[in-house]
């Protein structure tokens, strides 16, 4: 027997009210429980116009960090930037053309620095050719020859600013991606056709182009550097497609010391030379450091190529004084320097040999450096002369170099206070110099 066939059965009475209720808090809980599903969670709640406007507050750093969180995340980031970016964070191009102080242009480039970051993180699922189509368009928006701000093109940040935003978003790229920024860039800016133009005329004769080319190099690729690997691989990038005597060229347009006046001053180094050790690091810090870094960092160069790049470079567009090339060595460093000697040497340049050896001495006596690296240069030179009578012939070479040294300064001391110091330079180098040869000639009866 069923007892419930006895039992009545009474539905439970309940108000609608209560029935609505819990229908809301049914619908509230499954909604929560897909915005826990949502890869946003509850900022996919928010319309986009919204959160566009609440990433306003945040910092740029806050946005680069905010874009590693998730990729719908990043995607929402790099929307926001490339439709609305703007309140602090808007970019105003206009201003880099204009004169800053020293703290503005600073907080300029850290500020490209940070949007560099950004644009890296957020576009780092993206082909190459894609984010070199953002890095071209940010260039287009920055370049001076697109203001009407920019009135001195010298002076101007615009350059400086996006090489520190190209630097930081190929940072981490493999060569042959950074090869392809390159070459992106500069078919962008045209400036293949300006490096043509400016090696293959006359030094000076496109003072304005010279110039350009420049501060395109070395503002965008090079200065930005921060690792020597990097400037020896961007150097290389610059100069590899032109052939020696260009090669030479191009790299006394990029480094030549002094560009106080806006243009290359080619025909300084066939004319003065430096009167004190501040004035030789102006002329040959830059372009010396550059030598020594393809010579010792880059595997792409070899020394004959670095060798017949300085002996080009030294003879454009005039042959330079031999106290300058003598400066130049010396900056360079005793190894780079002993080889270009030593080339010279097995090439039976001895006339030239000798007056570049009496110009060492020369520098280093008016500069106050020790002799002693020029002597072990001259230990290595005689050592590559196989042919004791040559070896002989090198050495009178130079003694007779310094006699007609010491005698055509001799001859205008009297008009002119100057040389009358050229005067004493030259006495002092020669009397070091032999005083030097004849340590090493008798060093087995001196005492040491």
């Amino acid at each position: 027997m069923d007892i419930k066939f006895y039992l009545l059965s009474k539905k439970p009475r309940r108000s609608s009210r209560s029935s609505v209720k819990e229908k809301n808090v049914h619908t509230v809980a499954k909604k929560v429980e897909s915005f826990h599903s949502c890869p946003l969670g509850y900022f996919d709640a928010i319309p986009i116009e919204l959160r566009f406007s609440i990433f306003q507050f945040l910092t740029i750093e806050d946005l680069s960090i905010l874009t590693i969180v998730s990729k719908a995340m990043r995607n929402l980031i790099e929307g926001y930037r490339v439709t609305r970016f703007s309140g602090p964070h808007c970019m105003s191009y206009r201003d880099l053309h204009l004169r800053l102080s020293l703290e503005q242009q600073t907080e300029m480039l850290s500020k490209y620095h940070k949007l560099g970051l950004l644009v890296k993180r957020s576009t780092c699922l993206y082909a190459t050719k894609d984010r070199l189509k953002i890095i071209n368009e940010f260039l287009t928006r920055i370049a001076c020859s697109n203001s009407d701000n920019c009135k001195d093109p010298s002076r101007c940040i615009a350059l400086l600013c996006f090489g520190k935003f190209l630097h930081t978003v190929i940072a981490g790229w493999d060569d042959s991606e950074c090869q392809r920024a390159f070459d992106t860039i500069c078919q962008h800016m045209c400036i293949t056709k300006h490096v043509k133009t400016v090696v293959s005329s006359k030094p000076g004769s496109h003072g304005h182009l010279e110039g350009v080319v420049r501060q395109f190099f070395r503002w965008i690729f090079l200065d930005q550097c921060t690792t020597i690997p990097d400037k020896a691989f961007w150097i290389s990038r610059i100069l590899k497609p032109w052939p020696i005597v260009f090669q030479a060229r191009l790299l006394f347009i990029i480094y030549s010391g002094n560009f106080t006046s806006g243009e290359i001053q080619w025909h300084e180094m066939s004319e003065t030379t430096p009167v004190d050790t501040e004035h030789s690091s102006i002329f040959f810090s830059s372009i010396s450091s550059i030598l020594q870094l393809l010579h010792l960092h880059s595997t792409e160069w070899t020394s004959d190529e670095i060798i017949s790049i300085i002996d080009e470079m030294t003879s454009t567009p005039e042959d330079w004084l031999v106290e300058n090339i003598a400066g130049l060595l010396l900056a360079c460093g005793e190894c780079l320097a002993t080889k270009l000697l030593a080339s010279k040497a097995i090439n039976g340049k001895y006339v030239e040999l000798a007056s570049i050896i009496a110009s060492l001495c020369l520098v280093c006596v008016k500069h106050n450096h020790s002799i002693n690296q020029v002597m072990t240069m001259m230990d290595c030179i005689i050592a590559v002369i196989e042919n004791p009578r040559e070896k002989l012939v090198f050495l009178n070479r130079i003694l007779d170099t310094f006699k007609e040294l010491v005698l055509d300064t001799h001859e205008f001391t009297d008009s002119d206070d100057a040389n009358d110091n050229e005067f004493f330079f030259h006495v002092s180098a020669l009397t070091e110099f032999t005083r030097k040869l004849a340590h090493l000639a008798y060093k087995h009866i001196l005492p040491h």
